[in-house]
């Protein structure tokens, strides 16, 4: 081998790798856009039956829920917007003239390569969780929220609890 051709072949090395590390950048630069893209169009937004719909977030609502994604769809019946929560698309509700009986919940969180899809139903005072975690404490906040409200009957939303003091801004 001849000494000249030895740093050409150290740069062609180098450049190829420089590629790859390019593509990888411009490829999570473009995953990150998706992320905030989807947060952006549905944060805050009525379009709840779309955020459903959404393709990736439905096939993974059919995966986890099989046949009791009938039951969650119909339990989110009464719902308000998309609320975005530490990162994390959430949707409830309840089904009509059932609030505190039979209730659920989707929760998607959006990450820069992947997302994560979260249900949980409320019905006959049993909460059934939906998740690839496998246990408790790997769930999501957005569910594990979601579940103390439920279980509280959400009871702190209605009624001021004891060791709450509301300060007023000081004129």
């Amino acid at each position: 081998m001849r000494a000249e051709s030895i740093p050409l072949r150290i740069a062609y090395v180098a450049a190829i790798g420089m590629a790859g590390l390019l593509a990888s950048a411009i490829a999570a630069q473009g995953d990150e856009a998706t992320s905030r893209a989807m947060i952006a169009k549905y944060a805050g937004s009525y379009d709840t039956d779309a955020f459903l719909k959404e393709p990736a977030v439905r096939a993974e609502l059919q995966k986890l829920l099989g046949p009791e994604l009938k039951h969650l769809m119909h339990n989110l019946n009464v719902k308000g917007d998309v609320d975005l929560i530490n990162g994390t698309l959430s949707l409830s509700g309840n089904a009509p003239h059932q609030g505190t009986e039979e209730e659920a919940v989707v929760c998607v969180t959006v990450l820069l390569s992947s997302m994560n899809v979260e249900a949980a139903i409320l019905s006959k005072d049993t909460v059934m969780v939906f998740t690839r975690a496998e246990k408790y404490d790997g769930m999501t906040l957005c569910i594990k929220d979601w579940i103390t409200l439920a279980n509280s009957g959400h009871v702190g939303r209605v009624e001021q609890p004891a060791n709450v003091r509301v300060v007023k801004p000081a004129r």
